[in-house]
């Protein structure tokens, strides 16, 4: 019997994990719990197996995020009896094998072992003629996102040539400039030398031709890579920043606005009888409208700031000064005022076409503002102010966004 090449990861609750544990001790695994924590460690390294627990809230969007991954990784579905029906029909275009659970020592072996003479093709390795194992593997680590591998193609090339290198666009470069190096990303870039550097050594030539090589595999795996920081990162349905992304920026961010003591105000806000809707126009009509909202929000506000969603029809938003205010007396919850203002007007002017003849204006929302440092110091403590102005909102006839300590109702004027 001869053992299929490459480590199994298993993404399974704890419960599960040890049962199979304890099934066999030629089958090894890798144990995740969490799918983020489970995506996570697929990005940072290659995986010859991955076992998958059927039960997973979206689990069909969970194996296209591994495949994404792991292309090479064999993906098998744990089932229980009732969802293998499910399984099999969805199971050509997805996943590569299933097991039901639990499944006996000799099913769980016979999955990731293979008789003797009955060998896997090895995946191809990272040699590259010309360039040191240390430089592939500094290469590799950067490779979680196109920018990191930009900056360390620079740093090393630098370092094997003692040029001083620079990455522009394509169709920047001129005509007397030589191109060390091409990515095809986009848009397309060149690396070029800077006109002042000395002439490139023969040795290094070698280095940039094996780099030149080994460089689309690394874009491809950076694209990977960012993809499943989108996916981990990303509600599904609205591409707001999730919920769990939420609470993890929001606790930097305070951290960092109490060192550097700069303003962050929170706005808590959901969508006025938002039941009403999808009760009247179907739930295909309600996630339109939670899109439509998500998008009119993100538009209002500026680049940095993060708008979240962390309920069914319930948003947050962060607003902060992306730089340190130039006045000690700026005005910071004004300017959140301002720009919640804007998304209010938005609202009131856009067409939601899945509501009908009568779209524009149809739409209302209630929220609450609460701001660092005057009415909390943590993520939690400004949800909880914000969450109360909210329902002062409600309580005093909806379609208004209350300030901590204050009400407004007059957020659509600019």
């Amino acid at each position: 019997m001869n053992e299929s090449n490459g480590d199994i990861l298993l993404l399974a609750p704890d419960g599960v994990a040890e049962e199979l544990s304890a099934l066999s001790e030629r089958v090894s695994f890798l144990h995740r719990a969490d799918p983020y924590d489970a995506l996570d460690e697929l990005a940072r390294r290659s995986y010859g197996a991955v076992i998958l627990a059927q039960d997973y809230p979206d689990f069909a969007a969970l194996v296209r995020a591994v495949r994404r991954l792991q292309q090479s990784a064999r993906l098998v579905a744990l089932c229980s009896p009732a969802g293998e029906a499910d399984l099999k029909m969805s199971r050509e275009d997805e996943t590569d094998n299933y097991l039901i659970y639990p499944p006996t020592a000799a099913e769980l072996e016979g999955i990731f072992f293979r008789p003797e003479g009955d060998t896997d093709t090895a995946a191809p390795g990272l040699e590259t003629p010309g360039l040191p194992t240390g430089e592939i593997v500094e290469l590799v680590e950067a490779a979680g996102s196109i920018e990191s591998l930009l900056e360390q193609v620079v740093r090393s090339v630098g370092r094997w040539t003692g040029l001083t290198v620079r990455w522009t666009g394509d169709d920047e470069a001129d005509e007397e400039d030589e191109p060390l190096l091409r990515l095809e990303t986009d848009p397309p870039r060149v690396l070029l030398v800077d006109r002042s550097s000395a002439t490139i050594r023969p040795s290094a030539r070698a280095s940039l031709t094996a780099l030149q090589t080994l460089l689309d595999p690394l874009v491809a795996q950076a694209r990977r890579s960012e993809s499943l920081h989108r996916l981990a990162i990303t509600d599904y349905l609205t591409g707001a920043y999730n919920r769990r992304y939420f609470y993890h920026f929001a606790d930097q961010l305070l951290g960092r606005a109490g060192t550097n003591r700069f303003r962050v105000t929170l706005l808590l806000y959901d969508i006025d009888d938002f039941k009403r809707y999808n009760d009247a126009y179907g739930h295909a009509a309600g996630d339109d409208i939670l899109r439509e909202t998500a998008a009119l929000m993100k538009q209002t506000t500026r680049r940095h700031d993060i708008v979240a969603r962390i309920g069914g029809d319930e948003f947050a938003v962060l607003f902060w000064d992306a730089e340190p205010p130039r006045q000690p007396d700026s005005q910071h919850p004004e300017t959140a005022c301002v720009l919640a203002g804007r998304f209010v007007k938005a609202l009131g002017e856009h067409e939601f076409t899945s509501l009908g003849p009568e779209a524009r204006g149809a739409l209302t929302i209630s929220g609450g503002l609460a701001s660092f440092p005057w009415d909390g110091k943590t993520c939690r403590d400004l949800l909880r102010r914000a969450d109360k102005a909210l329902r002062q909102a409600k309580s005093s006839g909806k379609n208004a966004i209350h300030i901590v300590g204050q009400i407004n109702t007059a957020l659509n004027n600019e």
